[in-house]
C-alpha cells in the first residue's frame, strides 16, 4: 500500500463525513492505493458514531475506538501501528489541514528522497493566545532539547514508513509525533501552507490539557530543566556570600547588628519555596521513570472496523 493517512479525533465529529470525502477525492485523484484510519480518543463527543459511519460505509476508511482518552501522541501511535502504508500522512480532524494538499507532500518525498516533509502553517486560524503560547511552548523547548523546533509545524507532514516505524518502538510517554521526527534527524524539508479555517466549534485543548502535554514533552526529551534549579541554587548561594560579607564588614568594622528578622524570614519561605519545586522536578522525572518501568501499553483498543484483526 502507498500512503496510510492516519486521524487521530478528539472533538468536531461534525467534519468526519467532509473530511473522509474529501480526502477520497484527493487520493484517488493521485492514483495511489491507500486507507484512512481515523482514530477515536475517546472524547465522548459523538466522534466514534462518526467514524464508526464512515467505516462501515467505505472498506478504505479504517476505524479504531480507544477505551480512554490518551491523547493525540498516543492515539497517533495506534494509528501508525495498525497502518500498512510505505507513507504515513498525519492531520488533525478538524480540516484545518487541506487533504488537496497531500499530493504535493507525496511528490516532495519521492522526487527529493527524503524521510519526512514537515508543514509550515501560515497564517493561523487559531486565537491569539493560543498563538501566543504555542510561539512560547517551543521557544522554551528548543533551549531545553537544544532541538531546532519551528512553532508553525503541526500534525500535518508526511513521514517514511522507517521513520514511522522509530517513533512507534519508542517507549516514551510524554509522545508527540512531530517533535520525534525532528529529533530523529533522518533526511527531511518543510513547505508552507496557509491554516484553514476550523470547520466547527473550537478547540478541545484546555489550559490543564496544554500544561500537561507541555511537561510530559519537555520532561520525555530533554532533562536539561534539572540544570535550571543548580544554577540558580549557585547563584543564590553567591549572593548569600555577599550578604555574609557585608553583614561580617557591619559588626567588625561598624559595631553595626543589622536587624534580619524580616530577611531571615523572606529566606526561609523563598528557599522553602525553591526546595519545593525542585523536588516537583525530580518528581516529574521519577514518574516518568515509574511509567516506564510499569510498562503498560501505551494504549488500550476498545473496538476497531476494517482492520485485518477484525477477520479473525
Amino acid at each position: 500500500m502507498d500512503i496510510s493517512v492516519v486521524i487521530p479525533v478528539f472533538g468536531c465529529p461534525g467534519a468526519i463525513p467532509d473530511l473522509c470525502r474529501r480526502l477520497n477525492e484527493s487520493l484517488t485523484q493521485m492514483k495511489v492505493s491507500y486507507e484512512i484510519i481515523l482514530v477515536d480518543d475517546c472524547d465522548k463527543m459523538g466522534s466514534w458514531e462518526k467514524v464508526e459511519a464512515a467505516a462501515r460505509a467505505d472498506s478504505r476508511v479504517k476505524a479504531i475506538g480507544l477505551a480512554r482518552n490518551s491523547g493525540q501522541g498516543h492515539a497517533i501511535t495506534a494509528g501508525i501501528a495498525a497502518s500498512k502504508g510505505d507513507w504515513i500522512v498525519t492531520m488533525d480532524c478538524d480540516l484545518q489541514d487541506a487533504p488537496e494538499k497531500i499530493h504535493i507532500l507525496y511528490d516532495k518525498v519521492r522526487e527529493e528522497n527524503l524521510d519526512v516533509v514537515f508543514v509550515r502553517r501560515q497564517k493561523r486560524k487559531d486565537p491569539l493566545i493560543t498563538r501566543a503560547f504555542s510561539r512560547l511552548f517551543h521557544r522554551i523547548f528548543s533551549y531545553l532539547s537544544q532541538l531546532p523546533f519551528d512553532y508553525e509545524l503541526g500534525t500535518y507532514l508526511i513521514a517514511s514508513r522507517r521513520s514511522a516505524d522509530y517513533f512507534v518502538r519508542s517507549k516514551d510517554r510524554g509522545r508527540d509525533f512531530t517533535m520525534y521526527l525532528v529529533w530523529l534527524g533522518l533526511p527531511h524539508a518543510f513547505v508552507e501552507f496557509e491554516h484553514e479555517n476550523r470547520f466547527e466549534g473550537k478547540s478541545s485543548y484546555t489550559f490543564a490539557r496544554k500544561w500537561k502535554y507541555a511537561v510530559g514533552v519537555m520532561t520525555t526529551f530533554s532533562n536539561k530543566i534539572l540544570d535550571i534549579p543548580i544554577r540558580f541554587g549557585l547563584f543564590c548561594a553567591f549572593l548569600s556570600l555577599l550578604y555574609i560579607i557585608y553583614a561580617l564588614v557591619q559588626y567588625f568594622a561598624f559595631n553595626g547588628n543589622p536587624e534580619g528578622w524580616t530577611t531571615l524570614a523572606a529566606a526561609v519561605f523563598f528557599f522553602g519555596g525553591l526546595i519545593l519545586s525542585t523536588l516537583g522536578i525530580i518528581g516529574v522525572y521519577l514518574g516518568n521513570v515509574f511509567d516506564v518501568t510499569k510498562d503498560r501499553p501505551l494504549y488500550i483498543v476498545r473496538e476497531t472496523i476494517n482492520l485485518e484483526e477484525d477477520k479473525g
